[in-house]
């Protein structure tokens, strides 16, 4: 007997199941709800169709409640982000850190339906607070209970890439860049199957710099290089879950500096970490000459080997391909002083004195220390378990030499 089945315009062929003694067909859901018809026919051995109509309930796809109090955990499928699996979860801590790429642990009692490379999302209060991507999925001897690493979702750009557009850096800007090479190798490639379609981006910024990209024989990592524009030039890479897509905000952000005070009480466990490292001299080694740059005491700096307002330190030698890049290259170098000065406070995520809300990685603060010194840096990881205090980290210290007399003769 031939049976089939008319359902939401597309036509199945029913198979018989000895088993069950049905015909039986596997339907294609609508992407909208609603009660839907299929139309059943059949022809018996004797030539004569049968036909009867029969509705069937079809419930429309999960979507992120935005109006939920509480904390959720939304796993997502990293094809389509269709909604995989939804948790209540309370006991959390989420960490965001470009500079050392340090992982997320949720540990979660019951099972879970995910695999490794799926999005997941946390949402506390109807607040999108952290996206992350599943990096591996474990449990003990059969338990339940679930250890779930996880890698903020930047790290989709973990990867090398060839160098092209090199170009919109200084005609454009270095976000044009970013974008340009998130659409030609991650969103848009010749290899669609590969392709992340579920990722938006957006360029409010463009910023010229006179950089060329560091790269071995015109490959890079693009992940490393836009963090590299995190600490260097304050480009702040916005992710956020809007109408079913990831959205990537790509921007500078310079006129919204923070002035943060470490001695009011919005401001607990505040924390710095002072070493007196400090490159003085850095050789640049390009291909067609070698340049020597000399730090001066008020941190600028110069050719000249015999100025009297030299600084002491540690030489560093370096490669850069064109020459034109070697005082650039140099600058970034002196930078890297400050990575030996860090400073970590827990600030109120309530407080009337800060705008905690806009505090994401990248953006640029003025920290007021315990003795009176204004420091310049930015926000290099972001640890959040839930509670009233965020715990922030700044690196890439802009320091002067001042800061490191007094911490001399504090010792």
């Amino acid at each position: 007997m031939n049976v089939k089945t008319t359902f939401d315009k597309k036509i199945y062929e029913l198979t018989y199941n000895e088993q069950s003694g049905f015909y039986e067909v596997e339907l294609e859901a609508p992407e909208t709800g609603g009660i839907y018809n299929a139309e059943v026919s059949f022809i018996d051995l004797i030539d004569n169709t049968e036909t009867y109509a029969k509705k069937i309930q079809i419930w429309a796809k999960a979507k992120i409640d935005n109006t939920i109090q509480g904390t959720l955990v939304y796993f997502l499928s990293k094809t389509d982000l269709s909604i995989k699996d939804v948790l209540e979860f309370e006991d959390y801590e989420y960490v965001i850190d470009e500079e050392t790429n340090k992982n997320t642990i949720f540990n979660i009692v019951q099972e879970v339906n995910a695999e490794n490379g799926d999005i997941v999302i946390l949402q506390r209060n109807g607040k999108v607070d952290y996206i992350g991507i599943v990096q591996e999925i474990e449990n003990e001897d059969g338990a339940k209970e679930r250890k779930i690493t996880l890698r903020y979702i930047s790290n989709i750009f973990d990867r090398k890439i060839i160098l092209e557009n090199a170009d919109l850096i200084t005609k454009t800007g270095v976000e044009d860049f970013i974008a340009k090479e998130i659409y030609d190798n991650f969103t848009n490639s010749d290899d669609d199957l590969l392709n992340i379609k579920w990722l938006d981006v957006e360029v409010k910024t463009h910023t010229k710099i006179t950089k060329s990209v560091d790269n071995d024989n015109g490959i890079f990592n693009f992940h490393t290089f836009i963090n590299n524009c995190s600490q260097n030039y304050n480009i702040v890479l916005d992710f956020s879950y809007v109408s079913g897509k990831i959205k990537l905000t790509i921007y500078k952000q310079e006129n919204v500096v923070q002035l943060i005070d470490t001695t009011i009480a919005d401001i607990s466990n505040y924390v710095e970490k002072f070493e007196t490292n400090v490159i003085a001299k850095v050789v640049v080694k390009t291909d067609t000459d070698i340049q020597k740059w000399y730090l001066l005491s008020d941190r600028t700096t110069t050719q000249n080997k015999s100025d009297i307002n030299r600084a002491t330190g540690n030489i560093e030698v370096v490669y850069t391909s064109k020459a034109e890049d070697a005082r650039q290259t140099a600058l970034d170098k002196f930078k890297s002083n400050t990575y030996n000065h860090y400073i970590s406070f827990s600030i109120n995520r309530n407080s009337k004195l800060f705008d905690v809300e806009k505090m994401k990685i990248g953006t640029p603060l003025s920290v007021r220390t315990n003795n009176n010194i204004i420091l310049d840096t930015y926000i290099s990881a972001i640890k959040d378990d839930g509670s009233n205090f965020i715990e922030i980290t700044c690196g890439n210290m802009r320091v002067n030499f001042i800061d490191k007399i007094l911490k001399e003769r504090n010792k």
